[in-house]
C-alpha cells in the first residue's frame, strides 16, 4: 500500500518543522526546554519508521494482570484450546511471548544480557522485602535449583529451535517459558514463528502482568505497547476492573497509538456460579432478581451487572485521565471498554470434550454446574462465548489496513497536540517568571529569599506533622483492617449442603409356587453431598474481599486530594511572605509535580496454592460424613492460610508505603526546596540587569508562540 512509506513528505516536514523551532528557541530557551524538544522530535522519529517500515505487521497485545486468564485465552483463540502457551503463575515466571507468521515452525528464544544478569544477581543479594529484590533472589535461586549454569547462554544472547509438531511446541516452551522450566529463570523473551496462515500480517504479544519486578522486561514490554495498534485487555469477572486494573491499564496503555481496545471479562464461569441457586419450591419470597436457577438466566444477570459496571469504571477512569490532562485520543479509547465482552476459556474448551477427558479442574466445574442445566454442551458454549470473541479478532484482522491507515492519518495530529502542549507549558513558566521580575527588585527577592531560609524549620515541621498524620491514621487502619479480615474468614468456612436423587430398582413376590410371580419397582432416594468447587469458590471470594478490604485501608488512611491539599497549603503559606508582589504560582507547579507522585499501592494476594489443596484431594460428589468433615477442615486452615499470607502481605505493603511516602517527604523538604532556593537565586541574579531578563523572555515568549502557531 502505497500509504506506507517512508519517505512520506509529511512526515519529512513536521521533523523539519521541529528542527527549525529547535534552531530558532536554542539561543533563548532554557537548555532543559531545549532537552525536551530534542527528545520529543526524536521519539516522532523512532515511532513512524518503526511504522513505516517493510511489511508492517498489525500489532496485536494482550493486557491483564497475572491471573487474568490470558495465556488460557490465546490458547482458546489461537490454537483451539491446546495449551500451549504455558499458564504464568506469578510475576517474576510471565515472560513476554510474541507470536508471529513464518514458513518455518521457530522458537526464538532471547536471554538476559551478562549486564541485566548482573543487576540481577546485585538485588538478590540485597536483604530487603522489595518485591524488585525478592524477584531477582527467587530467580537466581531457581538457575542454581535448575543446575544451569547460565553465562553461556547469556553470552549467546538468543537462540533459535525448530519445531515440528504442536507436542515439540509444548515441550520447548515449558522447558523456557513455564513457571518450572529448566531455562525459564534466564528468559527475557520468546518469538514463536508458526507456519499458521492465520497469524500471517500479525504480530501478536501475551504480555507479562501487573507490575514485573523485572526492569528489563519492563522496558521490552513498554516498547512494544508504544508501537502497538490493538490492544485486547483482561479483567477477571469477579474481581470486574478493580483498582489493580486500571492502575495497570493506565501504566502500560501509550498516551497515543492505540486504534482498537477491547475489554474482555475473563473466567466468566467463575461469575456465574456466585449467582446459581435452586430455587426452593416453598420459597416464599418468589425469585430473587439477584440469583438464577439455571445458567442462561444466569449469564443474563451477570452481562447485565458486568456491563453497568464497566460503563460506570470507563466514566470515573475518563474523568481521572481529563483531570491529569491526558490525550483526547487515550480517552476515546477506553470509551470503548463500555462495552465489554464475556468469556470463559474454560467452559468454552470443555464443550468440546468428552466428560472422561475432563482434567480435574474441568470435572469439580461440571459438578457445580450440572444441576443447573438443561443441556450442558449448549450452556456451556453460551458461558465461553468465543464465537463473538473469534468473530471480533477476525474483523480486527480483516480491518488491517484501515486501522494502521487511521493510525497514520492520526500520527501527524498527535504529534501536532504534544508539541504545542509542551511549548505552552515553556510559554506559562517563561511568563510567570517575567511577571516575577516585574514585581519584585532584587533586594525584595533577596529579602523573601532570607525569610523563607527561616522558616525552612517551619516548613519541615509542618510537612512532617502532614505525613505523621497520615502514618498514624494508616496504623490505625492496618489494625483495623486486620480485625476485619479475620472476621470475615468465618463468614466463608460454611460449605453448601446440595441435594442429589439416585434411582434403585426393588422387588416383591406375588402367588405361591408355580404362581409366583415377582414384580419390580423403582424408587428414588434422595441424599446430601457437597463439592469441592464450592468450598474453591469460598476461597475465591474471601481472597477478592479480602482484597478489596485491604485496598479500603489505604483508601481510608491516604485521603489522597486532602493530604496534597494540605501539603499545598503549608508550602505555599509558609512561602507567602505577605508581600503583595509574590507569585506563589511560580512554585506551585514545583509542589504539584512532587506531590502527584504519591499514588495508592496495589495489593495482590496468590491463593492458587490454598485452591490447589484442596482440588488436589477433593473430586466429584462428597457423600460421606467423614469426607464432608475431611473437607470443611481442609477450607479452615486453606482460610486459616490465606489470613497469615494477608496480615504478612498488609504489614509489609503498609511498611513499603510508609518508607515510599518518607521518600516523598524527603523529596519535598529538601530537592522541592532547594529547587526554590535556586530559583529565588536564579531570579535575584537576573534582577541586576532586570530590563534585559524580561526582554530576553518576552523574546523567548515571542518565538514560542510563533512556533506554535508555525504548527498549525
Amino acid at each position: 500500500m502505497a500509504l506506507f512509506t517512508a519517505d512520506n513528505p509529511q512526515f519529512e516536514d513536521f521533523t523539519a518543522n521541529i528542527g527549525g523551532m529547535i534552531a530558532e528557541l536554542a539561543e533563548v530557551a532554557r537548555e532543559e526546554d531545549i532537552r525536551r524538544l530534542e527528545k520529543f522530535a526524536a521519539d516522532f522519529k523512532l515511532k513512524t519508521e518503526d511504522f513505516y517500515r517493510e511489511n508492517r505487521k498489525l500489532n496485536i497485545g494482550v493486557v491483564g494482570q497475572v491471573k487474568a486468564g490470558k495465556s488460557s485465552f490465546l490458547n482458546t483463540l489461537l490454537f483451539e484450546g491446546k495449551e500451549i502457551l504455558p499458564k504464568a503463575s506469578t510475576p517474576k515466571t510471565a515472560t513476554l511471548t510474541k507470536m508471529e507468521y513464518s514458513k518455518d515452525n521457530i522458537i526464538q528464544v532471547e536471554y538476559y544480557s551478562p549486564e541485566e544478569w548482573e543487576v540481577l544477581e546485585e538485588n538478590a543479594v540485597v536483604d530487603l522485602d522489595d518485591e524488585i529484590y525478592t524477584s531477582a533472589r527467587e530467580i537466581v535461586d531457581m538457575v542454581q535449583r535448575n543446575g544451569v549454569d547460565p553465562h553461556p547462554y547469556l553470552e549467546k544472547g538468543m537462540e533459535k529451535i525448530e519445531f515440528g509438531t504442536y507436542e515439540d511446541l509444548i515441550s520447548h516452551l515449558n522447558e523456557y517459558v513455564g513457571e518450572d522450566g529448566k531455562y525459564t529463570p534466564i528468559v527475557k523473551a520468546v518469538t514463536l514463528f508458526l507456519n499458521k496462515e492465520e497469524f500471517r500480517g500479525l504480530s501478536i504479544v501475551d504480555t507479562p502482568g501487573l507490575n514485573d519486578p523485572i526492569a528489563s522486561r519492563t522496558i521490552r514490554t513498554k516498547e512494544f505497547m508504544e508501537i502497538c495498534d490493538v490492544v485486547f485487555f483482561l479483567s477477571q469477572s469477579g474481581s470486574f476492573l478493580d483498582k489493580s486494573d486500571w492502575t495497570l491499564l493506565s501504566s502500560q496503555l501509550p498516551q497515543k497509538g492505540v486504534k482498537r481496545l477491547v475489554l474482555i471479562a475473563s473466567k466468566y464461569d467463575s461469575g456465574i456460579r456466585d449467582v446459581l441457586r435452586v430455587q426452593e419450591e416453598d420459597d416464599i419470597f418468589g425469585e430473587d432478581e439477584n440469583t438464577a436457577d439455571n445458567i442462561p438466566k444466569a449469564c443474563k444477570l451477570i452481562r447485565r451487572k458486568l456491563k453497568k459496571r464497566a460503563k460506570s469504571k470507563v466514566q470515573e477512569f475518563v474523568k481521572d485521565l481529563e483531570a491529569r490532562g491526558s490525550s483526547s485520543e487515550l480517552i476515546e479509547v477506553i470509551k470503548q471498554c463500555a462495552d465489554p465482552l464475556m468469556v470463559s476459556s474454560l467452559a468454552y474448551n470443555m464443550s468440546g470434550k468428552q466428560q472422561q477427558d475432563y482434567s480435574p479442574e474441568e470435572k469439580n466445574i461440571y459438578s457445580a454446574l450440572k444441576m443447573f442445566s438443561e443441556d450442558m454442551e449448549a450452556d456451556l458454549k453460551l458461558l465461553g462465548n468465543f464465537d463473538e470473541v473469534k468473530h471480533l479478532f477476525s474483523e480486527v484482522v480483516e480491518e488491517k489496513e484501515k486501522i494502521l491507515e487511521s493510525k497514520s492519518r492520526s500520527f501527524i495530529p498527535n504529534a501536532t497536540e504534544e508539541a504545542g502542549n509542551l511549548l505552552t507549558s515553556f510559554q506559562e513558566k517563561a511568563q510567570k517568571r517575567i511577571q516575577a521580575l516585574e514585581k519584585n527588585d532584587r533586594e525584595q527577592l533577596l529579602e523573601q529569599k532570607k525569610s523563607m531560609e527561616g522558616q525552612m524549620g517551619n516548613i519541615r515541621a509542618d510537612i512532617s506533622n502532614v505525613f505523621g498524620e497520615f502514618n498514624a491514621r494508616l496504623e490505625s487502619e492496618k489494625a483495623e483492617g486486620i480485625r476485619e479480615l479475620r472476621g470475615a474468614g468465618k463468614d466463608y468456612l460454611e460449605i453448601k449442603e446440595r441435594t442429589g436423587t439416585t434411582t434403585h430398582t426393588g422387588s416383591y413376590t406375588t402367588g405361591h409356587l408355580f404362581w409366583k410371580k415377582t414384580h419390580f419397582y423403582q424408587y428414588e432416594e434422595h441424599y446430601s453431598y457437597c463439592i469441592a468447587a464450592d468450598a474453591i469458590e469460598n476461597l475465591r471470594k474471601y481472597g477478592i474481599d479480602a482484597t478489596n478490604q485491604v485496598e479500603e485501608v489505604f483508601t481510608q488512611a491516604l485521603q489522597l486530594k486532602e493530604m496534597k491539599r494540605k501539603i499545598l497549603n503549608v508550602v505555599v503559606n509558609n512561602f507567602d511572605l505577605g508581600s503583595e508582589t509574590y507569585d506563589s504560582s511560580l512554585f506551585r507547579i514545583m509542589v504539584e509535580e512532587t506531590v502527584s507522585a504519591i499514588e495508592f499501592p496495589v495489593f495482590q494476594i496468590d491463593i492458587s496454592d490454598a485452591m490447589d489443596k484442596i482440588t488436589g484431594k477433593f473430586t466429584g460428589e462428597i457423600t460421606s460424613a467423614e469426607q464432608k468433615t475431611e473437607l470443611a477442615v481442609a477450607l479452615q486452615r486453606a482460610v486459616s492460610r490465606i489470613y497469615d499470607q494477608l496480615c504478612e502481605k498488609l504489614s509489609l505493603t503498609v511498611r513499603e508505603f510508609k518508607e515510599s511516602m518518607a521518600a516523598i517527604q524527603e523529596k519535598i523538604e529538601d530537592s522541592l526546596l532547594k529547587n526554590i532556593i535556586e530559583e529565588f537565586d536564579a531570579l535575584a541574579l537576573q534582577c541586576q540587569n532586570k530590563e534585559t531578563e524580561i526582554a530576553g523572555y518576552q523574546e523567548y515568549v515571542s518565538r514560542l508562540e510563533n512556533c506554535r502557531k508555525r504548527l498549525h
